[in-house]
């Protein structure tokens, strides 16, 4: 069992449609919050690209989960910070943006067999001046979001949590981010999920 830090990055503005969240793990196992301070200032870096209206929150406190399960073991606090908040043109595409991919060493069992767990991260909504005149994102927004990407796994022990295959299942388990990766393809969003 591993406990893990839960962060939940909740997103705000007229461009964001519905319950619009990042939500982060982080290893416990220190027994210390998760990096807030260090997340805030990763997705400070992403406001060139970010339509101006958009504002980023981030919690003062969150849940401790057992990998395993997903239960609730116990919280966390955190001090306070400040919103980050776009700074690009307003106008924004609908429902797409940016996918970062979350890579780790953890091998779990699918329905398919074992397979590398990964996990993803979606930036999304990103002002039109993150797109070309083809639909993909311009170099500038690749290399920002890459940098974003380096600055979350740097921030702290961040981890892709596996849930359980079945319910009230103990076989969930977490392992670290090893490496990130931001292709230029536009990412679009039909759900966004714990």
């Amino acid at each position: 069992m591993t406990s893990l830090n839960r962060l939940v990055v909740a997103w705000s503005g007229p461009q964001v449609v519905g319950l619009a969240v990042n939500v982060l793990h982080f290893s416990a196992s220190d027994n210390s919050a998760p990096p807030v301070a260090a997340v805030r200032s990763a997705f400070q870096g992403l406001a060139p690209y970010l339509p101006t209206g958009v504002a980023i929150s981030f919690p003062t406190s969150g849940d401790v989960i057992d990998d395993t399960t997903g239960h609730l073991t116990g919280v966390w606090s955190a001090a306070a910070t400040g919103n980050v908040v776009g700074s690009a043109p307003a106008a924004a595409p609908a429902g797409v943006g940016a996918c970062i991919g979350l890579t780790t060493g953890g091998i779990v069992n699918g329905k398919k067999g074992p397979r590398r767990l990964r996990g993803r991260m979606f930036i999304v909504p990103l002002s039109n001046n993150a797109y070309d005149i083809n639909g993909l994102l311009v170099t500038g927004a690749v290399n920002l979001l890459t940098s974003f990407g380096a600055a979350m796994q740097a921030s702290g022990p961040l981890a892709v949590w596996h849930r359980p295959t079945t319910p009230g299942g103990t076989d969930g388990n977490s392992y670290g981010v090893i490496s990130t990766k931001v292709r230029p393809k536009v990412a679009y969003l039909s759900s966004r999920r714990d």
